[in-house]
């Protein structure tokens, strides 16, 4: 087998990000309500919020492997410092907490969960795929998004 050049691996790394850009623009069309009207909020702040967590949600969704290997290590994390004294002792002062349970809300809403469940090592959550495979065959896949996931020259 031979190596492939450094334009030849250039070519494949760009052509695999149209892809994955690709497909997340065809889930959030699948799925409009993952795409909320802005708000209104002329003022700034509650955009920049919205902009926040829409581009969050969208780095789940485009970089899921990424994602999913970052949360385990957030996760990891979080437990590790918890066995310890000061880390057990903001743990308990944390249970129960509104902030903290309106930070779970938040998350959840941003990530859709698709980081839980089983996953390879280094591979893409079951739950990702699941929500891809709904929006594909829920709404099909019609010649437009078909040709542009085509590689240019290709028929």
């Amino acid at each position: 087998m031979t190596t492939p050049s450094p334009e030849t691996l250039l070519g494949m790394l760009a052509e695999l990000d149209r892809i994955r850009s690709l497909v997340v623009e065809l889930v959030e069309r699948a799925a409009p309500g993952l795409l909320p009207a802005p708000p209104d909020d002329s003022g700034g702040g509650e955009h920049s919020a919205y902009e926040l967590l829409l581009g969050a949600r969208r780095a789940v969704f485009g970089h899921p492997a990424a994602a999913r290997s970052l949360h385990d290590l957030l996760v990891a994390e979080g437990r590790r410092y918890a066995s310890t004294p000061a880390g057990a002792l903001l743990r308990d002062r944390l249970v129960g907490s509104e902030g903290v349970d309106q930070l779970r809300r938040i998350w959840e809403t941003v990530s859709l969960n698709v980081l839980d469940g089983p996953a390879p090592p280094s591979g893409v959550p079951d739950a990702w795929a699941e929500l891809l495979a709904d929006a594909v065959t829920a709404h099909g896949l019609d010649e437009t998004v078909l040709a542009r996931l085509r590689p240019e020259g290709f028929a």
